[in-house]
C-alpha cells in the first residue's frame, strides 16, 4: 500500500513519462491474448529504481546505449503482469490528467472487452 506520498511521487512519474497500453499475443496454446502493460523509460536509471523500490513492482531493463559517449544509456521500467498493471492504473487514474485518463480509459475498456 503506496502512502499518500509516494502515490504522488508515483503519479508525477507516471504523468510525466509513463506509457499505458495493450499488446496483443496472437499465437500460443492459449490462443489469442491481450497484455496490460505500464512502462516508464527514461536515462535516470536511479528515478527507475526508485519506482520499482516504492511500488514493489515491474522489472528494469536496459534498452540501450547511447551513440555520443556523453549521454546515459535508455533504461525502462515495465509492469509485465497484467493484473499488477491493472491495479496500478486505477490506483494513479483519479490523480492523472485528463489525456493519461483518457488512455487509461482506453485500455481498461479494452480488458474489460477481452474473454475471460
Amino acid at each position: 500500500m503506496l502512502t499518500e506520498f509516494e502515490l504522488g511521487w508515483v503519479v508525477g512519474i507516471l504523468e510525466g513519462e509513463g506509457c499505458f497500453f495493450i499488446t496483443r499475443r496472437t499465437k500460443g496454446s492459449y490462443g489469442p491474448y491481450l497484455y496490460t502493460r505500464v512502462t516508464v523509460c527514461m536515462t535516470d536509471r536511479d528515478v527507475l529504481e526508485q519506482l520499482q523500490r516504492v511500488t514493489g513492482i515491474g522489472k528494469l531493463e536496459r534498452i540501450r546505449e547511447r551513440k555520443d559517449p556523453k549521454h546515459k544509456p535508455i533504461s525502462q521500467w515495465i509492469v509485465c503482469r497484467s493484473q499488477e498493471a491493472i491495479e496500478l492504473m486505477v490506483a494513479v487514474y483519479p490523480h492523472m490528467g485528463a489525456r493519461r485518463q483518457a488512455k487509461i480509459r482506453e485500455v481498461l475498456a479494452q480488458v474489460e472487452k477481452r474473454p475471460a
